[in-house]
């Protein structure tokens, strides 16, 4: 019963085999550690068979404990109880009988059969794919490169049923790191997670920059008419592609590539990165730069098709050269679809069609992680949000695009987790990849999978990260200690916590450790920046420090992405306080960074994690339950009178934004006339005004508005219709105006701007605010708390109030800082009503999570989204 039920529980992972057949007849391989089965290679089997022959040897010997021993030479059906290894060449008869032709290059079947497991596929990497797929089907997983995140069934007894049939949903997959893997272990680790979780693949692509390749900086000197015509000089940076030798030196060295390679399917030809195209008379003829590359990639893949005809040659769609051109692609040429740095209007699915039609191969070029969009932050990158990357692959693949290259990094504590489900999505984008992330923290972390899982959910949401978080994830993974400590035995200290029952309850204890490590560097990351922003030079010392050598202790965890952290040049950027701190000698950081190597030990880790809980033990931390507020906006003063009146005569507070979408109801042939008053004689109105009615794209009205510096300005526009209407005044840095709005139902958004998997919004920045100018929001009766972030603000400290009807405070902090999020519980006395937020500050942005996240100047004036009122959406 339980080999059933593991067979049941595990068939999941692999339903993206296309095309599940009914099994003929289960299969043993052992029972009661008692061999059952032979692996058979066949005859001629080559080091590349053998090889693979001994790896599933040495898993299914993990699993069961016992030697399950090859042979070679023996193919025939009737040899026995065996495993089979072997490609269409090797069995025809099964093969057909199988269809594996369909399946193409990487195509395999795992298929059982009375006495008999056949493990074929139509080429030698199909076939390596078929012997994973099958030890996941068994239970194997390799979650993250780092071996601790291996995990491996133990059965004594051990048969399948199995019939599998699977051929990649993207003939080349590749999840890459930025700055590569640099240590051997480091390297090992990824080349082993690739070959393991069914990455590459049969169509290799290579469409990097690489105009350097053909033609380096280097010749610049000898022949600077091979390069870009930059405002009137040569410069050494793209090429001069209407030069006939630049052009011959291109096609020359991906000739030359092939012939040293010739298992090399593809070569790029794609620019250098960044700027510095040839503003040259003869290039200008040719047109665009997008006309200008892929033009010459056309004339490479001529040059290529002549001599190696099965041959291509790539270049991305991509910033200066992401708009299609005017002629056709030569045939062999693919081209690979950015889905950053798009400097064009098209919509990315609008570019796809076009390079389509003008018949490009397609391919995809995304980011799961940039190391200095995301500094290894958990949520930051799209490699943390799962959601997300499950939606786009399956776009992706909807659009027909052959293969998928992501840029990541080697940062598996924020984004290991995301990483294994893209990784198994490419084979399969219909893959339930909620499922997937059940599997992971099911299998991973054991009896401790539900804490675990609400951490990684966490992160997946994409949230921001700040102490409030750091608070949360420590109590999470204090809760899997307590769960995965053996029975008898739910200590609160987490060194106690760690003694393990089982084998597999270690390998649970040891990928919790990793977590606390990485929840440490974070802990560590958050201490930095308070230093910074405290500007005081013993605490920056110290705690850069602190951060630099734990880094490098991490480095061949793969937790973070240590190398571009420390060896790059974006440790200026991370640590340039500490280098700026007068008297500082960088050499000093230099000595950091090779003072420790060692990977912390358990028992480090059970002090580091206890440390972490007592820093923040007094720290109120809440979730955040995020809501789907609809923009369907009513006043409260309309349908909850009684709030509003709580609040007695109050005056309406001046809103001075510098940036900002005010929402108002308007009426039908309303002529609106507002007054744009500058904050003080500082600031100028100066912008561009976009009036829209909410959930319209095509603006009502628009117009740029300017006064001299100091002096007002004003805005006319005639409303059409009665609703809701959203402007954006194109208020900006010193060009902070109040708006003149008579009293009206009127309020200014300031939810998340930057919301993933949404399109960028506006902040809600104010300028200079007091104490004596509050704000008004709504708490619905069904709150129990919320949290108040504070993304970016412009001076050391801010101070927030907030208080109910009457004036009572109800949490008041005089040390909000830069990126902090402050937890408020909600008394249930004071459910179900307008609050007021008050705040000291400068240039401050201000984003209201898990309440309507509307602001005004009145509690007569609040808009809130109806349904929060009892309507419907």
């Amino acid at each position: 019963m339980k080999r059933l039920l593991l067979l049941i529980a595990t068939a999941f992972l692999l339903q993206g085999c296309t095309g599940f057949l009914e099994p003929v007849a289960p299969f043993d391989i052992c029972r009661d550690r008692v061999r059952s089965c032979w692996i058979r290679l066949p005859v001629g089997a080559g080091p590349e068979r053998r090889a693979l022959g001994t790896e599933l040897q040495h898993w299914l010997q993990q699993i069961t404990g016992i030697e399950i021993p090859g042979a070679i030479g023996l193919t025939s059906v009737t040899s026995g109880n065996s495993i089979h290894l072997g490609t269409a060449t090797d069995f025809p008869a099964e093969a057909r009988a199988m269809r594996l032709r369909e399946l193409g290059p990487e195509g395999f079947v795992v298929r059982s059969e009375r006495g008999q497991l056949w493990l074929l596929a139509n080429s030698e990497l199909g076939l390596q794919h078929a012997a994973y797929a099958f030890l996941e089907y068994i239970g194997c997983r390799w979650y993250f490169p780092d071996p601790v995140w291996t995990v491996v069934p133990k059965h004594p007894s051990l048969a399948v049923t199995v019939n599998l049939r699977a051929t990649p949903a993207f003939g080349y997959r590749r999840i890459w790191y930025g700055w590569g893997a640099r240590t051997k272990k480091l390297a090992d680790d990824y080349n082993a997670w690739m070959k393991r979780n069914r990455q590459l693949g049969a169509f290799q692509t290579d469409c990097g920059h690489a105009w350097e390749r053909y033609v380096p900086a280097r010749e610049f000197e000898k022949h600077p008419d091979w390069f870009g015509l930059v405002k009137g000089e040569r410069k050494p940076m793209q090429l001069c592609t209407s030069n006939p030798e630049a052009e011959r030196r291109v096609v020359e060295g991906v000739l030359a590539r092939f012939r040293k390679e010739p298992q090399a399917n593809m070569v790029s030809v794609d620019p250098n990165d960044g700027g510095g195209y040839c503003e040259c008379e003869r290039c200008a003829a040719l047109g665009s730069v997008s006309d200008r590359a892929f033009l010459l990639a056309s004339h490479v893949a001529q040059a290529v098709r002549k001599e190696f005809p099965d041959k291509w040659v790539g270049l991305y769609a991509y910033a200066f050269h992401c708009e299609p051109p005017r002629t056709r692609f030569a045939p062999g040429v693919y081209v690979q679809v950015t889905t950053g740095f798009r400097y064009t209007k098209l919509s990315f699915d609008e570019q796809v069609t076009a390079f389509r039609k003008l018949g490009a191969k397609l391919g995809v070029y995304d980011y799961f992680s940039v190391y200095p969009w995301d500094w290894d932050m958990p949520g930051k990158a799209k490699g943390s949000r799962v959601s997300e990357l499950a939606e786009s692959i399956r776009h992706y693949r909807d659009l027909g695009l052959s293969t998928y290259d992501a840029e990541s990094s080697c940062n598996w504590g924020p984004n290991g987790l995301g990483y294994w489900v893209a990784s198994k999505l490419m084979w399969e984008p219909d893959l339930d990849a909620a499922a997937l992330v059940g599997d992971f923290c099911e299998r991973a972390f054991g009896k401790a999978a539900g804490p675990m899982r609400r951490l990684y959910e966490r992160w997946a949401s994409g949230e921001r990260f700040a102490a409030r978080g750091l608070k949360l994830a420590l109590l999470d993974l204090k809760e899997a200690y307590e769960e995965s400590a053996p029975p008898g035995r739910k200590q609160v200290s987490a060194s106690e916590t760690r003694t393990p029952s089982t084998e597999g309850d270690a390998g649970v204890c040891a990928r919790l450790d990793r977590v606390a490590m990485y929840l440490h560097w974070l802990r560590l990351s958050l201490d930095y920046d308070r230093a910074v922003r405290d500007a005081q030079p013993d605490g920056i010392k110290q705690s850069a420090k602190e951060l630099i050598v734990f880094s490098r202790r991490l480095l061949d965890t793969g937790l973070i992405h240590a190398y571009p952290l420390l060896e790059s040049e974006w440790f200026k950027h991370r640590f340039g306080a500490l280098l700026k701190l007068k008297d500082f000698d960088p050499k000093e950081a230099e000595a950091w960074k090779k003072e420790r190597t060692d990977i912390p030990s358990a028992e480090e880790t059970a002090q580091l994690f206890a440390s972490g809980l007592k820093r923040f033990e007094t720290l109120t931390a809440v979730e955040i339950e995020r809501k789907p507020w609809s923009d369907k906006l009513v006043p409260v003063a309309e349908r909850l009178p009684q709030a509003v009146k709580a609040w007695g005569e109050v005056p309406r507070s001046p809103l001075c934004v510098e940036s900002g979408i005010h929402h108002f109801l308007g009426k039908e042939g309303e002529r609106l006339s507002l007054t744009f008053t500058p904050f003080d004689a500082g600031h100028t109105v100066d912008g561009h005004w976009v009036l829209r009615r909410v959930g319209d794209v095509k603006p009502v009205a628009e117009g740029d508005i300017k006064a001299e510096k100091g002096k007002p300005a004003a805005m006319e526009a005639m409303l059409p219709a009665d609703g809701v209407y959203a402007l954006d005044p194109g208020t900006g840095y010193w060009k902070t105006a109040e708006l003149g709005f008579a009293p009206r139902p009127l309020s200014v958004w300031a939810g998340r701007a930057d919301e993933p998997g949404r399109p960028k919004g506006k902040e809600f920045r104010l300028w200079l605010p007091r104490l004596d100018q509050p704000l008004y929001f709504y708490v619905p009766r069904d709150v129990e708390s919320f949290v108040l972030a504070f993304p970016s603000v412009g001076q050391a400290k801010t101070q927030l109030v907030l208080r109910a009807p009457g004036g009572k405070v109800l949490l008041e902090d005089k040390d909000v800082r830069s990126g902090d999020q402050v937890s408020v519980v909600v008394p249930p006395e004071h459910r179900g009503a307008v609050w007021s937020l008050s705040l000291a500050s400068l240039r401050c942005v201000v984003e209201l999570c898990g309440v309507p996240p509307y602001l005004a100047r009145h509690p007569s004036e609040l808009l809130v989204p109806n349904e929060v009122l009892g309507g419907t959406r």
